[in-house]
């Protein structure tokens, strides 16, 4: 009895996990084709795709096109076209 407790414990602890790691956003990585810088959000479009890069009130980055960078953020519609808002981003 004692014995199938703990394993039902450690089963929902374990779906638990995987749920958990299931939502964690994945980096993504990609090449600047050109990028946008206005006062209060910087524009990015990548080579080979389709959504845009944005990135809200900003602190300096050292970012030109050609430069490999990963990121992480949420795809949002807006106007019709894709664009993900980037929540961190990193020259690789």
């Amino acid at each position: 009895m004692k014995l199938e407790k703990i394993f039902l414990i450690l089963s929902l602890l374990g779906i638990l996990l995987l749920m958990f790691l299931t939502q964690l956003p994945n980096n993504q990585t990609g090449t600047i084709e050109s990028i946008k810088y206005s006062e209060n959000r910087i524009t990015i479009q990548l080579e080979n795709q389709d959504e845009t890069l944005i990135l809200f009130n900003p602190s300096p980055l050292d970012l030109k096109p050609g430069d490999e960078i990963s990121f992480r953020g949420k795809i949002e519609t807006y106007r019709g076209e894709k664009q993900l808002i980037v929540d961190e981003i990193r020259k690789v």
